[in-house]
Formats: structure tokens, sequence, C-alpha cells
């Protein structure tokens, strides 16, 4: 009998400027963003020894950075504040955990994801995908939420987040798909710049791949990170970032795929490759995702799903599970599985491990925004 993962996620949807579907989502996800918020509580206490007053007051610093790169998203995160009944700095705590943690000094934290895209000529469905699977802490199955969103002053979106997080995963009206991994150079500090999760969500506020591409490149990024981009034209593109103004390197497609997990592929980013260092499966998940889409020409979005359940080099495996051997606030497992036709604007979703999740689909309604878009999505339709 097959097995389910018994995980579901809600799917948050929102319209309007930035103040009104900001207040729309902090309501409507109030209990997820509040669990968030409890849940990083515990985090960064158990990883850095630091409370959450600490934790907040570090979250403060990167206001005026991110006003000055978009200060609509500002705008919005206090609307979100406000619908959940919090402070802004709580959700810019949610939106900055990453960079906070490294001024904490304290690298240890997992980060673990696994992304590729395919070239139109690899998919039976003659078109872009691009996909990954999300790894991340447990509590993340208890917050991850699908947000989609309507507007007038960007293209719409849908993206898989933690509750209370401006954009992760997702792809948008105009035919960008955008999946990510976290990489750790020798240069992660904690400097003050532009978050990464707020670059993300920048990528989806774009117009093209190349748009998309331009924004990360010529951001003050604060932390190093892998965006991997795709459109409906047949663009696709793997950057490896690190936070220096040169610290970018364009990782193309070879036999029509490009692959990715948590370490550097361009190694003259930095001097030590730390994820590397300390976990060295990522060498092991890039080799297993990029012999899982080599072994056929062509693949179905069903032959997709099979190589995000792979289970080769378990328990660090592309789809991964829970090390019982750790500490229990240190163990990761596959949030979800996304895979998305940039074309179609289909979103495949697996809540939970590929290897047990029930794949939904968040199908958008676009059009070419003259006027601009007000359609919907299609919610949690089982395939």
């Amino acid at each position: 009998m097959h097995r389910t993962s018994g995980i579901t996620f809600p799917v948050i949807s929102v319209t309007g400027p930035p103040a009104e579907r900001g207040l729309q989502y902090g309501t409507l996800a109030r209990e997820r963003i509040r669990r968030s918020i409890q849940a990083y509580e515990r985090v960064f206490q158990h990883y850095a020894g630091w409370d959450w007053t600490t934790v907040r007051r570090h979250a403060a610093r990167f206001t005026k950075t991110i006003d000055d790169f978009a200060p609509a998203l500002i705008v919005e995160m206090r609307g979100i504040a406000a619908g959940a009944g919090v402070d802004l700095e709580e959700i810019l705590a949610l939106n900055t955990r990453s960079e906070i943690m490294f001024a904490a000094g304290d690298t240890g934290i997992p980060h673990e994801c696994t992304s590729f895209a395919l070239l139109p000529h690899r998919t039976a469905t003659g078109t872009m995908i691009v996909a990954q699977n999300w790894d991340w802490l447990l509590h993340a199955q208890e917050t991850a939420t699908v947000l989609e969103v309507t507007r007038d002053d960007g293209p719409s979106f849908v993206t898989l987040v933690e509750a209370g997080l401006l954009a992760k995963v997702g792809m948008n009206e105009a035919g960008l798909g955008l999946c990510t991994n976290t990489l750790v150079s020798d240069g992660d500090e904690g400097r003050i710049g532009v978050p990464y999760h707020v670059l993300l969500r920048a990528a989806l506020d774009s117009e093209s791949g190349p748009a998309a591409a331009e924004v990360i490149t010529s951001a003050e990024r604060a932390l190093s990170a892998n965006y991997l981009l795709a459109d409906d034209t047949g663009f696709a593109v793997d950057l490896e970032t690190a936070p220096r103004p040169d610290g970018v390197r364009r990782i193309t497609p070879e036999n029509g795929q490009i692959t990715h997990s948590n370490h550097f592929r361009s190694a003259e980013l930095t001097g030590e490759d730390l994820y590397a260092r300390r976990k060295p499966h990522t060498l092991n998940r890039l080799r297993n995702i990029t012999s899982g889409l080599t072994s056929t020409d062509v693949l179905s979005v069903e032959d997709m799903k099979l190589v995000l359940a792979d289970h080769r080099d378990h328990p660090s495996s592309v789809c991964q599970h829970p090390d019982e051997a750790l500490h229990p606030r240190e163990r990761t497992a596959t949030i979800a599985g996304i895979i998305m036709d940039v074309k179609d604007r289909t979103m495949h979703l697996a809540p939970g491990r590929p290897c047990v999740a029930r794949w939904e689909t968040v199908k958008g309604v676009v059009s070419n925004r003259q006027p601009p878009m007000h359609g919907t999505f299609e919610r949690n339709r089982p395939e």
C-alpha cells in the first residue's frame, strides 16, 4: 500500500498594493507566522545562544538597506506584521534569519537543497522545467505556506514559503521560475547588505530571467547563495554568488540541464567552501541528481518526481529523511518537492518528502497583463 506523508500546506491568496496585501497575508497566515517566530526563537537559542530580543535588534539593522533597495517591501512587511499582530522586527527577523545566524558567529545551522533545470528538448512536455527539493529543519513542515500574490505593480506570482517570508521557491506571471540553494563561503560574516530572501523576492518581481539575473548580480548582497533562474523563452542560468562586488559566476546548461546542491561549483568564489567541508554529502547529492536526470534523454514530470525521490547515500540523499542520531532541533528533512513548468505556469508540489507525498498542482491563470492580471490559481488539486 502506498504511504503518504500526511503533510498539507495551506494556500494563502492576497491582492492589492503592498500595504494591503501584506495585511491580508499577515491576517490569513497569522497562526503559522507566529509558529515560525516561536520556532526561530528556539533555533537561535540552540545554535547561537541568542535570545529573541537580540535577534530582533540585529534584524532591525537591515531596515534601511531593504528600504533603499525596494521600499515597497518594507511597506509590505509592515502590513504582514500588523495582520499577524507582531512587531515589524519579528517579520524582519524571519526574512533575515540567514544573515543574523552568521552575525551570531555560528555557521553550524543546516542549509540543504538540491535543484535542477531542464531545457525544453529534455522534457516530454517540450517546455522549460525548473525544480528542486527544499530541505530544512523539521518545524518548517508546520509553517510552510503556498502564497499566491495577484497585483498590478509587477508580475503576479506564486511561491512556497515559510509563513512570514516575502518569497522563496516560485514562479511568476511573466514566465520566470526560481529555485535556490544556500552556499557558505569564507566571506559570509553577517555583513549588512540586501538579504537573501529579499533578493529571492526581487527575482520574482522581475519581468524575465535576464532581468532577474541582473537584479541579483548588481545588488550589494549580504550572503552567499545560489539562484537558479529559467523562463519561458528558453533562458536558463545558475548564479553562484558570494558577498562581494565581483562575487558572481554563471553556470549555463550542459546536455540540456543545470544541476546544483550546496557547494560552489565555481571554486574561485571562496577560499574555502565551508559548507562542503562541514557536509561533504552535498557532492553526493549533486552527483546523484545529475546522473538521475541523464539516465534518459527526455524526462516526463513523473520521471522528475522519481529523481527527486532518490535515496542513494541515505540519510543525506536527494530525498532527505531525518537523521535520528542528531539532536531533535538539528534534524532536517525534505520539506517539499517542487517542479515548475514555466510555460504552462504550473507548479507540481509534494508537501513533505517526495517518496511518500501526494503530489498536487498549483496552476497559474495568466494573461499578458494588458490589462493587468486578475486571475487566480487552482488550489491543491491532487494529481
